[in-house]
C-alpha cells in the first residue's frame, strides 16, 4: 500500500577549521538556520551532513545516546517538535570506541540505532576513530534506511550488502559528493538515495537513478515526497502489460520507466493493493529476478 515519505536533506557549507573553539557553536548556528525554514512544514526524514561531526566535533567530544551532547539534543529536539526521524551526523562514542556515525532517532525522541562509518580516511583514524562493522538497515517510521558515510561511497562491497538488505531509502551524509556513484548505488539498490552534503549540492535520487530534488547553499534544503511503496522490473516480458494496468487501476498506479536503463518503476498510490500486489496480478518480473534467470538460463541450467 501507498507510503509517501517527505524527505529533506540540510545542505552544509561553512569555512570553519576542525579543533577550533568555536567550531561546534557554528555548525550548530547553520543548523539552526536550516531548520528554522523547517520547522512545522511537515518533514518525515532529516538528514544531515558529516560536516557536523567532522567539523563540529572532537574526538574526545564525542556523544551517545546514554551521554547525550550538543549535537545528540539538538536532534532529538527537532525529531520531536517535527515528529520525524532524524540521521543525524555525530562522533558517537560505544563500547569504549568513538565511530564516525548517524545515530537515527525517532519521532518520540527515542533512539532507533545507528550506522558507522566502515571505511575511514588516514585522517580519521589517525585522532582515533574506529571503523564500522558493514551495512546496516533501521527500522524507522519513514521506512527501512541505511546509512553511508563519505568515503563508503566509493566500495561496491559495502553498496552490494546493502543491494542484499533491500532498505527503503539510503542516506548519504558526506563531504563529498560523489557524482555518478550517488546515481549507481540508488540504481543498484533499487532504493531511494537522500544526500547530505558540503558545498557542491544536495541531492535527492530515486530507484532510477534520476536526481528528483538538488539544492545549494543558496536553497539550503533538498526535499522530495516519495512513495517507498514500489516495484521495479525490467521492461523486456513487462512492457506490453503496463497499458492494462493503467485501465484497471487509473491514478491508483503510477508507472515511469528509464528507457536508457530498460527499466520501469511502479508505485501503488492505492491502501487497497501494494504495488507487489497488482505485479502480481498482472504476472510481472521483478528486476532482481530477471537477473537472477538471465545467469541461470545462460550458465544453461533452465530452459530459456
Amino acid at each position: 500500500m501507498a507510503k509517501f515519505v517527505n524527505i529533506a536533506s540540510v545542505h552544509f557549507q561553512i569555512t570553519a577549521e576542525r579543533g577550533v573553539p568555536d567550531a561546534q557553536q557554528k555548525v550548530l548556528e547553520q543548523f539552526a538556520e536550516a531548520t528554522e525554514r523547517l520547522n512545522g512544514t511537515g518533514v518525515d526524514l532529516l538528514i544531515t551532513c558529516e560536516g557536523m561531526e567532522s567539523i563540529g566535533q572532537t574526538v574526545t567530544q564525542a556523544e551517545s545516546p546514554e551521554r547525550p551532547g550538543a549535537l545528540y539534543e539538538t536532534y532529538r529536539k527537532f525529531a520531536v517538535e517535527n515528529r520525524c526521524t532524524v540521521a543525524g551526523s555525530i562522533k558517537l562514542e560505544a563500547d569504549g570506541n568513538v565511530y564516525n556515525a548517524l545515530a537515527f532517532i525517532g519521532p518520540d525522541g527515542q533512539f532507533l540505532g545507528d550506522y558507522r562509518k566502515n571505511y575511514l580516511t588516514a585522517a580519521e583514524l589517525k585522532p582515533g576513530l574506529t571503523p564500522g562493522n558493514g551495512a546496516k538497515v533501521i527500522d524507522t517510521p519513514a521506512g527501512r534506511i541505511g546509512g553511508i558515510i563519505c568515503f563508503d561511497l566509493n566500495f561496491d562491497t559495502l553498496r552490494n550488502q546493502y543491494h542484499a538488505l533491500q532498505p527503503d531509502i539510503l542516506v548519504f551524509s558526506s563531504m563529498f559528493h560523489g557524482d555518478h556513484l550517488q546515481a549507481n548505488w540508488a540504481y543498484q539498490c533499487r532504493a531511494f538515495f537522500a544526500a547530505a552534503c558540503k558545498d557542491n549540492s544536495s541531492d535527492i535520487v530515486d530507484p532510477l537513478g534520476r536526481v528528483i530534488a538538488s539544492t545549494n547553499y543558496y536553497g539550503r534544503i533538498a526535499r522530495a515526497r516519495v512513495n517507498l511503496d514500489r516495484f521495479i522490473m525490467h521492461q523486456d516480458g513487462n512492457l506490453k502489460r503496463f497499458p492494462d494496468i493503467r485501465r484497471q487501476y487509473g491514478d491508483e498506479v503510477e508507472i515511469e520507466w528509464n528507457s536508457a536503463l530498460g527499466v520501469a518503476i511502479m508505485y501503488s498510490h492505492s491502501q487497497q493493493r501494494s504495488a507487489s500486489d497488482i505485479a502480481a496480478e498482472f504476472d510481472l518480473m521483478g528486476l532482481d529476478k530477471f537477473l537472477q534467470q538471465s545467469l541461470r538460463v545462460c550458465n544453461k541450467k533452465e530452459q530459456p
